[in-house]
């Protein structure tokens, strides 16, 4: 075990360790998030972006397995909570609904175990089937949402700032009211998107029984640890923790394929100000994942993609939201762009490599051809946009949709194939994954 991969296992003093997709999700974060839980003894995990759009899986040696969508990946290690911050959009009835699985699977008291933001926003079920609405709506130009509402959400967070629904307001005796607001802002807002192919939606939506979900949202508040951001600051602050990171870089708002991206930050930005706000004062350590071949669930270009990769099954197929989860060669334009967005990693990990075993060869794409100066240098580096210039970034969306990439090709030969990578992202691989299970392999 190299040193840094050391310094990141095992320290006498609280550490924190943030987690973090570089690719377009998909990186294997869950599995190594029961990784670093098993291995540091770390009580909390806390997430920090995104909602219940998450699918993080994790295998357990005994045979369990569970897709993680809002509580953290290391549930299934006892004595371990989930802390969502203010970044993380709750959806009360999934949540509950993913306790009941939790607890099927042998995780004891998964409610009594999370620990919420009094200041997370509330994905409704209005949000939720106005965002499916939409989706529809867009026919053959959909974004590739989830279908989740979380985008939707957030836009009320930023437009409607107090107005918005957050978990202080389901203890609340204005709840039904603000409920019954936001029910009339969604149907006002789909009328204007109302159509035959999604009708059955319209008509979901204009019959939700909002008392249901009052008196849900309320039994949802109570069987949870509701913190003010003080106390939930201080926990981080004397323990540290794993924070646990959704989607991944390249669908960032702000650096990732607008508009098929999700409206939420995947730097590393909002953990480290939670840790800033908190004091913490020991050892940061941010990990980057990627796989060790390109991958892509909904719309949006994926330079590399190759219909005819054949390799092992995963968890991830087709879904009516997303379609066809995509498989492609490795990106090391997209990845050098990546760890430069994000400032680099104090480990790099590449994981699904036990995934690629059958291959006799593989190819990474080292370099774009003929790539429009506006978005990339003369040596096809990718650019850093200012941060948040949409206009800048769906023009660069539309770009990448027409890249054809340079290839080397090589026998797959692990060790060559990871020295290979390492001297095209000028970055050390610190760790790999060979198993879907949480035993992790450091170089």
């Amino acid at each position: 075990m190299s040193n840094i991969s050391e310094q990141v296992l095992s320290s006498a003093e609280p550490q924190a360790h943030i987690v973090l997709g570089l690719g377009y999700g998909d990186e294997g974060k869950g599995s190594f998030v029961d990784h670093l839980v098993r291995k540091t003894g770390a009580r909390f995990i806390v997430r920090f972006n995104g909602g219940a759009q998450a699918a993080h899986h994790v295998v357990t040696e005994d045979g369990r397995e569970h897709c993680f969508r809002q509580f953290g990946s290391g549930m299934f290690v006892a004595g371990t909570s989930t802390i969502l911050s203010r970044y993380v959009l709750i959806d009360p009835q999934y949540l509950l609904e993913e306790a009941e699985e939790l607890a099927g699977k042998g995780v004891c008291y998964p409610l009594e175990r999370m620990i919420v933001s009094a200041d997370a926003p509330i994905i409704t079920p209005f949000n939720r089937l106005l965002n499916q609405m939409m989706e529809v709506a867009r026919s053959g130009n959909r974004h590739g949402s989830c279908g989740f509402g979380v985008g939707l959400t957030q836009r009320d967070v930023e437009e409607l700032g107090s107005k918005a629904l957050y978990v202080r307001d389901l203890a609340t005796a204005e709840l039904g009211s603000k409920l019954f607001q936001l029910w009339q802002k969604s149907l006002r807002e789909a009328e204007q998107v109302a159509c035959q192919v999604n009708s059955a939606l319209y008509e979901t939506l204009k019959n939700v029984d909002i008392d249901y979900y009052e008196q849900l949202f309320r039994h949802f508040y109570h069987r949870v640890r509701v913190l003010e951001d003080e106390a939930l600051l201080a926990l981080i602050r004397e323990n540290g923790a794993i924070f646990e990171g959704a989607q991944g870089l390249m669908l960032d708002q702000n650096y990732g394929t607008f508009p098929h991206c999700t409206r939420s930050n995947c730097t590393f930005e909002n953990a480290l100000d939670l840790l800033k706000d908190s004091g913490f004062a020991g050892e940061i350590r941010r990990i980057g994942l990627l796989r060790g071949y390109a991958t892509r669930h909904g719309a949006g270009p994926l330079v590399t993609v190759c219909p005819d990769l054949d390799l092992s099954s995963c968890h991830n197929g087709s879904n009516p939201w997303q379609g066809q989860f995509r498989l492609g060669w490795f990106d090391a334009v997209a990845a050098r762009y990546a760890l430069a967005v994000v400032g680099g990693v104090d480990l790099l990990v590449l994981t699904n490599l036990d995934r690629m075993a059958t291959l006799k060869e593989v190819k990474i794409a080292t370099a774009y051809k003929c790539a429009d100066p506006r978005f990339f240098s003369e040596s096809g580096e990718m650019l850093l946009p200012d941060k948040g210039r949409l206009d800048y970034l769906a023009a660069r969306t539309e770009a990448l949709s027409g890249i054809v990439p340079s290839y080397m090709q090589m026998p797959f030969q692990l060790e060559s194939y990871l020295k290979a990578l390492e001297q095209l992202l000028k970055h050390p691989i610190g760790a790999i994954s060979l198993s879907p299970m949480h035993d992790k392999s450091y170089r």
